[in-house]
C-alpha cells in the first residue's frame, strides 16, 4: 500500500469536496484524509503517485508532493507570514522543486481588480451638432 502526500491550495469546503471527488474516481485508492490547516491532502491506496497528482491538478487546484523538510514554510495561517495575509515565507530551497518554474508558482500573488469606474460627460462631440440639441446654434 503506498501513502501519497501532497499540498494542495485550498480555500474553503468547496475546494475540499472538489478535491476528495476528484480523488474518489480513481480505482485503488482507500482512504482520503484532508488537513485544512495545512493545506495537506493523504492518499492511501494502491495508487501511482503520479496519477493521483495529475487527477489533482485536473480537477483545476495547484498541487504537488508534500516535502517534509520544508514543512513550516507551508503553514499558511501562521503570524510568521507577509504582513498577515496569508502568503507563504520566501523559501530558497522551494525554488529548486520540480515544480517551480512550470505550474507558476515563481509568479507573484497577482489578483485582478475592477477598473476604476470613469465619469463621462453627458453631452459628447456627437450630440454637439445634432439637430436635437437646442444649443447648437450657440456653437456655430
Amino acid at each position: 500500500m503506498d501513502v501519497v502526500e501532497m499540498l494542495v491550495r485550498m480555500d474553503c469546503n468547496g475546494c475540499e469536496r472538489t478535491v476528495r471527488k476528484s480523488l474518489s474516481r480513481i480505482r485503488g485508492i482507500e482512504s482520503i484524509d484532508v488537513d485544512m490547516k495545512l493545506n495537506k491532502v493523504t492518499v492511501r491506496g494502491y495508487v501511482d503517485r503520479m496519477m493521483v497528482l495529475r487527477a489533482v491538478r485536473r480537477s483545476g487546484k495547484k498541487a504537488e508532493f508534500w516535502n517534509p523538510v520544508q514543512q513550516p514554510d507551508y503553514y499558511l495561517h501562521l503570524p510568521q507570514t507577509y504582513g498577515g495575509y496569508g502568503y507563504p515565507k520566501p523559501s530558497r530551497a522551494f525554488e529548486s522543486t520540480y515544480n517551480y518554474e512550470r505550474h507558476g508558482y515563481n509568479e507573484p500573488h497577482n489578483h485582478q481588480y475592477y477598473s476604476p469606474y470613469i465619469n463621462r460627460p453627458e453631452d459628447g462631440i456627437a450630440t454637439l451638432f445634432s439637430d436635437d440639441n437646442p444649443n447648437a446654434c450657440f456653437i456655430m
